[in-house]
């Protein structure tokens, strides 16, 4: 059984019909674990050792603190590699043999300097032929066939060439490549491609491939008709080159993007694959119930907290549906909710997940990196937008409940809230400490995942002891004593929590044990032996499944390496600066708006931290530029965080929205509906990155400090947010008209536009009203609040919708 599948089917919820469960399971560990259950044990046994001994690695390599990037890098890849051959079966078997001879070939030309290119041409076009009518149509998912076997060497090849040619790559041809380096180079960006079209699809492939093939050729070579000359920046670069570019410098798929991947985001997503598996995820669940069940719509609140809460921890949004909506989805049916709008909350929820500090679907680590940003900077930049999203998605939901009648859960049903809240609060400590370390003692991210995993790790042994010994993991208060002497420790006697851990711990189980003999509970010897051994295996499948949930990312950063590689090497940046100029006409509205859909385009087919390597690469520098050119004072981390929100959205967009499928296969409905349901809903999220792009106060970005219009933007942002719902869901005080709707929807968009944004659009009346009130009325408040003349027009039309709305209730029955 693969990780966490047996905690999730474990745990039925309340309302007992969890859907097709097994097919969301299935859905999620095809994406985020593999789809291979091979049947012989050894194969089993080598598939989990080897992602328990990824884990171990990365703690290793991070407690130790001195391997080179590069040789981090590599074995990372080496082991994202074994995983991606063994445990996700090919979809396309003869393909992937095809590749093998003819990477074989390409190979056999190098070495022969291409004296035989025409034999070995010819030969390798008929061995691929061969080869490509022998091998099986499908790939067996109960074992690994010999095709996985001979990429997986590839594979293995390619990366830990790095590490046993080293010495000689770096310090005596300081990254000139000889014949031996331009053939294993070759190899591993085969068995890149490979892995890629298995773990990540087919899109991020086919981007890299071209950009390859672009680098390769040259402009000519790609484009047939006659463009500006300054878009043809070189005549083509040799295989040479190119692969010294890709696979010998830090440029390529040893860059920034896997560089991040091996020293922050393993860690974070180990942290979180490790607080699952104490059983936070399904607290934080419980715990939003207890909360809001008793609400209107109280499920569907509960669903919107509780998702927030394992986005923290999560990287994941579908991760997140399965995890949250085997819990939350069916209450939303039981109260009247539709199967679909019980999906696309979920789906929305989950989504939404990615936005909230400090993991942001692991794409936070490499912003950071691409910006020079310290993290504990991007971590407060994104917050305010985050938590504004959901509660834009908490009104959404509120406002469907109203619509539809909804009433809460009955009190009965539920848990009490302080009971629960103390039943799990300890897994808010490391959580707790995790943030301090980031934002308060500003400590490195990776030292302080790892201070905030030690932690973790002493508490799952601790909660097994006590499950063994008194048959429970008992409360909060059960912790306060080991898990603060382990803070004192740290703090006050510098101790590390890898030092500190194992006292805690002592001093536990001798509090167990005085528990224990006052109850008098027989064999605390043997029960406490039983509780070490039960934590030591709840640790090891958290590094299960945290190497799991990993090779995704580590595959898709090392693709993505290539396009940042390439871009780099051809200055393809300054060729699409020029494209989107002219499409756009330097219309810094209609960038952002082909940005908007270029992500959105792109999110339909890559992973979330795929997707935001490639918009920051290609599109961010283009919409940095044309702001600047158009004498936009815009932060870069504002262009960075608006890429990224859109790349976000797409995991609920159709066709493709994995999350969408899964909140489907649970709610029993339609997955199509289902995803345009949750886009609907999303819908909200897409205001806010215009928001900070024209205000970045939102961000909590204010050159001048000044504070004031800081908490204004705040204000004005979130009542805008909720108009925006309130016109987009048809609902206010009570169904909205169309001109009611259209009113709420012009106050939003009053409330959150700027003098820049009305010039960019084209509506310079209004753009100039500002102007004309300070200097015709001498209405100077304007001079620090320049918008706040936009706020007065949106406060009568609030006014007016409000009014309006009053005197229909009064008039029309409303429904309870």
């Amino acid at each position: 059984m693969k990780p966490e599948e047996s905690d999730i089917r474990s745990n039925p919820t309340p309302a007992g019909d969890t859907g097709d469960l097994d097919k969301a399971v299935e859905l999620m560990q095809e994406v985020e674990y593999g789809a291979r259950d091979p049947r012989a044990a050894w194969q089993k046994w080598l598939i989990f050792l080897i992602a328990v001994a990824w884990s171990t690695f990365q703690v290793w390599a991070t407690w130790k603190g001195n391997l080179d990037i590069l040789i981090l890098g590599s074995i990372h890849l080496a082991f994202a590699f074994a995983l991606a051959f063994l445990a996700y079966p090919s979809k396309n078997p003869p393909r992937d043999a095809a590749v093998v001879v003819l990477t074989a070939g390409v190979v056999l030309n190098i070495l022969t300097a291409g004296k035989f290119f025409v034999w070995i041409a010819l030969v390798t076009l008929l061995a691929g032929v061969a080869i490509w009518y022998a091998s099986p149509k499908r790939a067996p998912r109960d074992r690994v066939p010999w095709i996985d076997w001979a990429v997986l060497a590839m594979g293995l090849a390619g990366a830990l060439y790095i590490v046993y040619d080293f010495n000689g790559i770096v310090l005596q041809r300081g990254g000139v490549a000889n014949t031996t380096d331009i053939v294993m180079g070759t190899i591993a960006l085969a068995a890149l491609f490979l892995a890629t079209i298995r773990v990540v699809g087919v899109a991020l492939l086919a981007i890299s491939g071209v950009l390859i093939l672009y680098a390769v050729t040259g402009p000519k070579g790609l484009i047939p008709f006659e463009l500006p000359d300054i878009i043809y920046l070189h005549s083509g670069y040799p295989w040479r080159r190119i692969v010294e570019q890709l696979y010998l410098t830090t440029e390529g798929i040893w860059g920034t993007p896997i560089q991040v991947s091996a020293r922050f985001v393993f860690l974070f997503v180990l942290f979180g694959a490790l607080l699952d598996k104490a059983g936070a995820g399904k607290y934080f669940v419980d715990l939003a119930y207890s909360g809001l069940g008793t609400y209107r719509g109280g499920p569907a609140k509960a669903a919107v907290v509780g998702s927030m809460l394992t986005g923290i921890i999560s990287g994941s949004s579908i991760a997140n549906v399965v995890t949250t909506g085997t819990f939350t989805i069916p209450l939303m049916k039981k109260v009247g909710y539709p199967p679909e709008k019980a999906g696309a909350t979920e789906v929305g929820s989950s989504t939404n997940g990615q936005l909230m500090p400090p993991v942001m679907g692991a794409a936070a680590f490499i912003m950071a990196e691409f910006l020079d940003l310290p993290y504990y900077k991007l971590i407060i930049y994104a917050a305010v937008p985050a938590v504004l999203s959901y509660i834009g998605l908490f009104y959404v939901v509120h406002l469907e409940a109203l619509k539809l009648g909804l009433k809460g859960l009955p009190k009965s049903e539920l848990p009490p809230f302080w009971p629960t809240f103390f039943s799990g609060a300890q897994y808010l400590i490391p959580v707790a400490w995790l943030m301090y370390e980031l934002v308060g003692l500003r400590h490195t991210p990776e030292r302080s995942a790892l201070n905030a995993m030690f932690m973790l790790i002493g508490m799952i042994v601790m909660q097994r002891i006590a499950v063994v010994i008194r048959g429970h993991k008992g409360n909060f208060a059960d912790y306060v004593i080991p898990m603060g002497l382990m803070l004192a420790f740290k703090q006050y006697f510098k101790m590390e929590f890898e030092y500190a851990v194992p006292i805690a711990l002592v001093v536990f189980v001798v509090q167990e044990w005085v528990l224990a003999l006052r109850a008098k509970h027989p064999d605390i010897g043997m029960g406490t032996l039983k509780g070490l051994w039960e934590g030591f295996v709840d640790i090891v499948q958290g590094f299960e499944a945290g190497a799991r949930n990993m090779t995704s990312i580590a595959i898709a950063t090392a693709a993505a390496g290539i396009i940042v590689g390439i871009v780099t090497m051809t200055g393809l940046g300054f060729g699409l600066a020029d494209i989107v100029e002219a499409m756009s006409g330097g219309n810094i509205m209609l960038v952002l708006l082909i940005s908007a859909v270029a992500s959105l385009v792109l999110g339909m087919g890559l992973p979330t931290t795929a997707n935001y390597i490639v918009m920051a690469s290609l599109i961010a520098p283009v919409i940095a530029h044309l702001a600047d050119k158009a004498e936009f004072a815009v932060p870069l981390v504002a262009v960075h965080l608006f890429v990224f929100y859109f790349g976000i959205l797409a995991d609920d967009t159709p066709p493709v929205g994995l999350a969408a499928y899964a909140a489907a296969a649970i709610a029993r409905s339609d997955p199509i509906k289902t995803g345009v349901q949750g886009f609907i809903y999303d819908m909200r999220t897409a205001i806010l990155p215009f928001i900070f792009f024209f205000k970045p106060a939102l961000l909590l970005i204010h050159p001048e400090g000044h504070w004031g219009y800081v908490v204004y933007v705040v204000l004005t942002a979130l009542v805008a947010m909720l108009l925006f719902v309130a016109g987009t869901q048809g609902w206010w005080l009570t169904r909205a008209t169309w001109p009611e709707r259209i009113g709420l929807l012009l106050a939003s968009f009053l409330l959150f536009t700027t003098q820049r944004m009305l010039h960019a659009i084209g509506i310079d009346t209004l753009a100039n009203l500002p102007d004309f009130l300070r200097n015709t009325l001498g209405m100077h408040v304007l001079d620090g609040f320049p918008d706040l003349a936009y706020a007065i027009i949106a406060a009568i039309l609030i006014a007016a919708v409000f009014l309006s709305q009053r005197a229909r209730i009064r008039r029309e029955p409303q429904p309870a």
